[in-house]
């Protein structure tokens, strides 16, 4: 596979993660003497089944020789599974940014940072959660977590389009249960639907955003304020975003209108938001749950400082205009 031919996300993403994984000794045995990092040992390295393995099984990515084996025609996307040596991964669009990724080897581990960030919120409750929601579901990695290491958990989920689930049953190993909820729909309507009945939820994840697309009406205060509503008293919302340039200063305005407490922790794509509406407290170690999303000083966060930028409504939503401004 020639460079230019590789997805969008090998050549450029997961190539900064690759040398900044390097530069911080990351990947034991790793040697640039020829410009390069042996594919074999990085790949040993980031299967091998210890926990420094965790924090760089994105940089296995960038070895694995990717082919398009399935394209479903969904009613909103294309969804289609791109098949590596080591992994499996679900895409949206023709540049292959990946939604989401699976081990072959491990189909239930976490196999992208991100995920393992959002279920990370989980260590910010006061109390074992008893219901959580998941809007967005891509290829169910985070659901197969949830099943496996929060048993006892009712898990509602939120997807957008069938052929998402379909491809997550058919090609990521997803397994339905009487664990979980799936429904499609807008996640608004879902929402308000939910509030209707009057349910509420300890954890709330919200990944629905790519890094090329943000649904504007799931990024104002009018939908963050309906999220608030869901939540139960010292719930917790976890949400991956993609926001940079000229957004992120809204993003944070909008959230900050809703949430008294909000943490961001930045990383280096995607950064994740905590948001409550009671104090935010560093959590304690917690080695049963740190074997499952890593130690929380893995997710630097901090609190973001008040902004004056002007908040996004149901009115006034251009957030991919802003998103894509300083490009």
């Amino acid at each position: 596979m020639s460079s230019k031919d590789k997805p969008f996300c090998l050549r450029h993403t997961c190539l900064r993660l690759l040398c900044t994984s390097v530069l911080l000794g990351a990947v034991p045995g790793s040697s640039f003497a020829d410009g390069s990092t042996p594919a074999s040992a990085l790949a040993n390295h980031c299967l091998a089944n210890d926990a420094s393995a965790v924090h760089s099984l994105e940089n296995c990515l960038m070895h694995d020789d990717f082919k398009l084996v399935k394209t479903v025609r969904g009613q909103h996307v294309d969804v289609m599974v791109m098949e590596g040596q080591d992994f499996r991964c679900m895409s949206f669009d023709r540049r292959n940014l990946f939604q989401s990724c699976m081990r072959k080897d491990a189909p239930n581990a976490l196999a992208l940072e991100y995920t393992r960030g959002l279920l990370a919120g989980l260590r910010l409750l006061e109390r074992p959660p008893e219901n959580i929601l998941l809007i967005g579901m891509g290829g169910g990695s985070i659901p197969k977590a949830v099943m496996q290491h929060w048993p006892d958990v009712q898990l509602d989920v939120v997807e957008l389009d069938q052929a998402v689930v379909q491809v997550a049953k058919d090609w990521f190993a997803f397994a339905p249960s009487a664990q979980i909820t799936i429904t499609v729909q807008d996640a608004r309507a879902f929402v308000r639907q939910r509030i209707r009945q009057g349910q509420h939820y300890d954890f709330i994840m919200l990944d629905a955003f790519d890094q090329d697309y943000i649904p504007e009406h799931l990024l104002t205060v009018e939908f963050l304020q309906q999220i608030r509503q869901l939540l139960a008293p010292g719930g917790v919302v976890a949400a991956n975003t993609f926001a940079q340039g000229r957004l992120q200063a809204h993003e944070e305005a909008t959230w900050q209108a809703v949430f008294p407490s909000l943490w961001r922790s930045k990383r280096l794509m995607n950064d994740i938001i905590y948001a409550a509406t009671q104090p935010l407290q560093t959590p304690q170690p917690d080695a049963q749950q740190e074997s499952i999303t890593g130690v929380w000083t893995d997710y630097p966060s901090q609190a973001v400082s008040a902004s004056q930028a002007r908040v996004l409504t149901d009115q006034w939503s251009p957030s991919n205009v802003l998103r894509h401004a300083n490009e």
